[in-house]
């Protein structure tokens, strides 16, 4: 299955993150978000400070190089060409653990180690969700969104950094790019201006909700988190007749053909007639960013797959997953 897929950033370490098909959504998913990438949602109107960065293989250049102060942020990522996929999200340790010690614990270092768990070879059993969940360390940070896309692309998000010592990272443990460590100083500013979203993803323990201007064209999008889990945004395109309770069953259906079920009988194809729109950069409870979406008319699925905590289930499992339409 090449769509529905715990994907680049499941936070998990080892074969979880095949379950739903790994990285093999990669190819589909660039062509998919170059139309997102060059939505016209205007960010840049509101004068907020600016972080331009460009993320390469090996590296992230524009990375904050200092102290930079607390405040509401307009993220550029530019994506390298060559790049399947990449990002520049964020994130801040837990209360009275240094960056650097978080990093060594939940074994993000850039390179592709893995803390915990390790590719299940040719032939071995699989380890389960809970061999592959994450450190619970990981789930006490503060994930605060950012932007990511396609190898050639760029996009932007509005995301708040608050004081602190803080991660540059790409929003996914097996990144290749090395984190960066800085820190942000002084108070939040009393007014922080706001983007004008027309549509909202808000996103529960463990359910999603989409309200607002549901019509085709480019969109401002507000994403906030009011659950206790990390959590994040996959949305793919499905037919017209797709329904709530048919994701259900194509993800009964994956974790069965995992575990060496027989493949039952599903409602549509999955590799055929799901197409690849968005992600949206990891952010935790009480986190707001805004980025931009531009949507086709149609039948929508918004998915979360960050693994729940202790058990590594991934949270499209608990029913975190929501269909929608597009006039």
């Amino acid at each position: 299955m090449s769509d529905l897929s715990l994907s680049r950033r499941s936070f998990t370490f080892g074969s979880l993150a095949l379950v739903l098909g790994g990285s093999a959504v990669l190819s589909t998913r660039a062509a998919a978000q170059d139309a997102t990438a060059s939505a016209s949602g205007d960010l840049s109107s509101l004068g907020l400070p600016t972080l331009d960065i460009t993320v390469n293989a090996d590296s992230f250049d524009g990375a904050p190089s200092g102290d930079i102060a607390a405040g509401r942020y307009l993220i550029t990522a530019t994506i390298a060409e060559g790049l399947e996929f990449g990002a520049a999200a964020f994130m801040s340790p837990p209360p009275g653990i240094t960056a650097e010690d978080f990093l060594a614990q939940v074994g993000i270092g850039g390179g592709g180690t893995p803390a915990s768990g390790e590719s299940t070879p040719e032939g071995s059993p699989a380890a389960s969700d809970e061999d592959m969940a994450p450190p619970l360390i990981a789930y006490k940070a503060t994930f605060a969104g950012g932007a990511d896309g396609p190898g050639g692309a760029t996009s932007q998000s509005v995301i708040d950094l608050p004081p602190g010592e803080w991660i540059l990272w790409g929003d996914d443990p097996t990144a290749t790019q090395p984190p960066v460590i800085f820190n942000v100083t002084g108070d939040m500013p009393a007014d922080l201006p706001e983007p004008m979203a027309d549509i909202t993803f808000t996103l529960i323990d463990f359910q999603i909700t989409v309200d607002g201007n549901l019509t085709a064209g480019d969109h401002v999008v507000l994403l906030q988190n009011h659950g206790a889990e990390p959590h994040f945004v996959d949305l793919v395109k499905g037919p017209d007749s797709m329904t709530n309770d048919d994701i259900t069953a194509i993800l009964a259906a994956e974790m069965g053909m995992e575990q060496g079920g027989t493949p039952p009988a599903l409602p549509f194809d999955p590799d055929k007639d799901l197409q690849e729109v968005t992600q949206t950069a990891t952010q935790s409870i009480g986190t707001e960013q805004w980025t931009t979406m531009s949507l086709e008319s149609g039948t929508y699925a918004a998915l979360c797959f960050f693994p729940t905590a202790g058990s590594g289930v991934p949270h499209a499992m608990e029913g975190m997953h929501t269909v929608f339409k597009v006039q």
